[in-house]
């Protein structure tokens, strides 16, 4: 799907051009156009190589999905490689929109395979706000990656607020399943760093570039990287929370096994005592006298029992038990 805007000071805004009028606009002066290729086919491809002139090997990386973000520059325009988060899934993998931007003096083109709710938002203001665009291109490029870092921000914050939910519940009653989501979010918050990181650099980058960024907007995006730090330091506060979540785990569990290590000791040292009485009432001489004593079975089983609750007793004392 491709949609076309074109604003000029003379004719206005104007909405899902040709590709021939496109080539038109492009040797104008007076003109802003944006155009946004959503899952892109081989005919915009073409559009791209011939319409706007992109270097081969920009136009290989906007079809080659995956990268990491980055920024290229080739002197008439600047390509962009930037990762929208989407959401997380039961599973260590991130769910992202992979968003390819050709920025010039006064065009932009977005390409992306997913459906970006950002791109959706901004391409309507435009539409209500014919202003908006013919304040500069650069302008609609600062709202959309403006509002992809606002919904990163949510997003880690949702995760952040996990983590530390699973962290109370540790502290309370830890299962089994605790440590998986643990590992879980750990992935996660690695995997957004990876794309959030370099997307900083890719910014700082940006506002170097004053053929293509004017100084007022400079501001506007320096408020992007810091959004992305304060994400970044979001990400790393979690991770941490993660990794002392998971000490406290294993010192929970490792504390409840010698719990239940010293509780066994204690039954066998009460069992060791009743063992070795019945072990020498076991054995098989002539010339023991208690054998034929009317009650002595009677008498053996109060010994043993005495010994049980005395050595019980003893244990509960010391606050074994």
């Amino acid at each position: 799907m491709r949609r076309t805007l074109v604003y000029t000071s003379a004719e206005g805004m104007k909405e899902d051009i040709l590709p021939e009028q496109l080539k038109k606009f492009l040797g104008k002066d007076d003109f802003f156009i944006w155009v946004d290729f959503e899952a892109p086919s081989k005919e915009d491809f073409g559009l791209l190589v011939e319409g706007f002139n992109f270097h081969p090997l920009a136009i290989e990386d906007s079809k080659t999905k995956f990268n990491l973000p980055k920024i290229d520059d080739y002197k008439e325009y600047l390509f962009i490689v930037w990762c929208d988060l989407l959401d997380i899934s039961d599973t260590d993998r991130m769910e992202t929109a992979e968003v390819d931007v050709f920025l010039g003096k006064n065009f932009l083109v977005t390409i992306h395979d997913k459906k970006v709710k950002s791109i959706d938002s901004v391409y309507v203001r435009c539409k209500k706000t014919p202003d908006f665009m013919g304040g500069g291109i650069e302008w609609v490029l600062h709202d959309i990656l403006d509002r992809m870092v606002d919904g990163d921000f949510l997003l880690v914050d949702r995760i952040s607020d996990e983590v530390d939910e699973l962290e109370d519940k540790i502290f309370e009653a830890s299962t089994k399943e605790d440590p998986k989501k643990l590992f879980l979010y750990k992935r996660q918050l690695l995997n957004i760093r990876k794309i959030i990181a370099p997307q900083r650099e890719v910014i700082n980058s940006l506002i170097r570039h004053e053929l293509f960024i004017e100084r007022r907007a400079y501001i506007y995006f320096q408020d992007i990287t810091d959004h992305l730090i304060r994400i970044i330091d979001f990400v790393d506060t979690a991770r941490d929370v993660i990794s002392t979540a998971m000490d406290i785990y294993l010192s929970t569990i490792s504390n409840r096994l010698n719990e239940l290590m010293k509780k066994l000791t204690i039954v066998a040292t009460i069992f060791m005592s009743l063992t070795l009485i019945t072990g020498i009432y076991g054995m098989n001489f002539e010339n023991m006298p208690e054998l034929y004593w009317e009650y002595g079975y009677f008498i053996v089983l109060l010994i043993m029992m005495f010994f049980a609750v005395g050595i019980f007793t003893y244990f509960k004392f010391k606050q074994w038990w």
